[in-house]
């Protein structure tokens, strides 16, 4: 067995632990990286070269997000995407990696990129291959300014992959009504400001309000004196002027129930 099998058996292996080491994953992947440099991996098969790249480029790719690094994620999914692009290869998870793709692009507010990446896609796959029906459907949420939908879809993901791209459109969903709120009211009911952000923890509310510096007094929240240049969560690029829109909308609302 040569240098670049062993090595591909061995990052195998250690992905496929339930409970991940996050290091080992990546000694591993340096390990193949390097095997497939060296004069004798050129001795393979093209059908086994192919099967230790693809494996090499898509674990790359998920293990960036295990990670959190989004930015390291954008490289791998590339690289992905160009491996099934040259080698014309198949693979189990090719739905996968391209459903993780739209998220990522649509995290980053690349809508065209996202469009002419659903374009490419057969329809019906869209309509029922759950990798891909995922992003097509939080789009629309987003485009909809249905926002308390992304949210409430976060714990039916068809993979767990998805949840970093989630959290970020939630926690930037959540810093721009936040940041109309602060715009809007001096004051507001605690409970109320909860229900504006489509929270259903009080706890998680609370901490989101006390990074953002809301001042609490009773059962409400007072902005006077507030630093509205505190910046909350890392945003992504989402359309602000919908969501501002939005949140001024549930305040109004909440006027009239008030």
């Amino acid at each position: 067995m040569s240098s670049a099998e062993k090595s591909h058996k061995a990052l195998l292996t250690a992905f496929a632990k339930d409970s991940k080491n996050l290091g080992e994953i990546e000694k591993a992947l340096v390990a193949v990286k390097n095997a497939l440099s060296e004069p004798a991996a050129s001795q393979l098969s093209p059908a086994a070269l192919s099967t230790i790249h693809r494996d090499f480029f898509e674990i790359s790719a998920l293990f960036s997000i295990l990670k959190k690094d989004i930015e390291g994620f954008e490289k791998a999914i590339i690289d992905v995407q160009s491996f099934y692009l040259h080698e014309k290869a198949d693979s189990t998870n090719k739905d996968l990696m391209t459903g993780l793709r739209l998220m990522f692009l649509l995290v980053k507010g690349r809508l065209n990129e996202f469009h002419m990446l659903i374009e490419q896609i057969p329809q019906s796959i869209q309509q029922s291959n759950p990798f891909i029906v995922a992003p097509v459907k939080f789009e629309q949420y987003l485009m909809e300014g249905a926002y308390n939908k992304v949210v409430l879809n976060e714990k039916t993901l068809p993979s767990p992959y998805y949840a970093m791209f989630i959290r970020i459109l939630t926690d930037t969903v959540r810093g721009e009504i936040a940041a109309c709120i602060e715009k809007s009211y001096k004051r507001i009911l605690i409970k109320d400001a909860i229900q504006m952000l489509l929270y259903d923890n009080e706890a998680a509310a609370l901490a989101f309000a006390d990074a953002r510096g809301w001042k609490r007094e009773k059962d409400m929240f007072n902005f006077d004196n507030l630093n509205t240049s505190a910046s909350g969560p890392p945003k992504a690029h989402l359309d602000t002027t919908r969501i501002a829109k939005q949140a001024i909308y549930y305040a109004k609302q909440l006027e009239m129930i008030v």
